[in-house]
């Protein structure tokens, strides 16, 4: 089992060595690596990807792919979950913490945007005549603000079923819009990703899971912390909003 060899390496390292200390972080944190890059775990572990890729090799995986896959696999229903506080820190330190985070991932995420994506995006909800929004767990509040703001320039907007129950009967000027943070819709309910893939119509993923499988378009906001995501995903929605209204006005 995946945390038992993760405990081999707590129970032979040193406590404060870089091989514990990255073992520790993984241990703690199999449902987000799931949805990561190599790249992204490990500065998130505070290590080169040489060197969390040498550590995943000695417990045994072929590869840091087969290490995700088996973080997959370990907890298939583990709910995203963000981790804004820390235990060991005062309520001062916190709040100081998070604050500076989350200014980090608003720069981290405008200076990477996808300005290209974002202008296609707006260009196709000003065009679309109703659109659907599907979104779950934590991105469900991101879709009634989405849906709030839109419905401003006379659109349809319809948040779907969380299941996709329904059988949508597309015409010509749907839209449809799905939100997924790091991908955990796709993944905990494969039906759910079979039945998204199925649609036909003209849909858009906005995502920070860059290797999320998708059949339509997408526009992938990056996210320096994963436990900033949903940050990440709203400061991007607020900015295509901006947009939305500049070319509205400009009409």
């Amino acid at each position: 089992m995946i945390t038992e060899r993760l405990d081999e390496i707590l129970s032979r390292e040193d406590q404060g060595s870089s091989d514990y200390n990255t073992a520790a972080w993984l241990k703690d944190h199999l449902s987000v690596i799931s949805s990561q890059t190599l790249k992204t775990t490990a500065e998130q572990c505070g290590v080169s990807p040489t060197l969390l890729s040498g550590l995943v090799k000695s417990m045994g995986f072929e590869d840091y792919r087969d290490f995700r896959e088996q973080c997959r696999k370990f907890a298939p229903m583990a709910s995203y979950r963000r981790i804004l506080f820390a235990d060991e820190e005062s309520l001062a330190e916190n709040i100081e913490s998070m604050t500076r985070r989350k200014i980090e991932t608003i720069e981290y995420t405008t200076e990477r945007i996808g300005q290209d994506r974002m202008r296609e995006l707006a260009y196709r909800v000003m065009k679309a005549k109703r659109i659907y929004l599907f979104a779950q767990g934590y991105t469900r509040p991101l879709a009634h603000y989405l849906r709030t703001e839109l419905m401003l320039y006379g659109k349809e907007v319809v948040i779907t079923d969380r299941q996709l129950e329904d059988d949508y009967r597309v015409a010509k000027g749907d839209l449809f819009i799905f939100l997924s943070i790091i991908g955990q819709a796709f993944r905990v309910n494969p039906e759910i990703a079979v039945k998204i893939n199925s649609i036909r119509a003209d849909k858009w993923l906005i995502t920070c899971n860059e290797e999320l499988e998708f059949s339509g378009e997408r526009w992938v906001v990056p996210a320096k912390d994963s436990d900033y995501s949903e940050f990440a995903i709203r400061h991007a929605l607020d900015l295509l909003l901006a947009l939305i209204q500049k070319m509205d006005n400009e009409l």
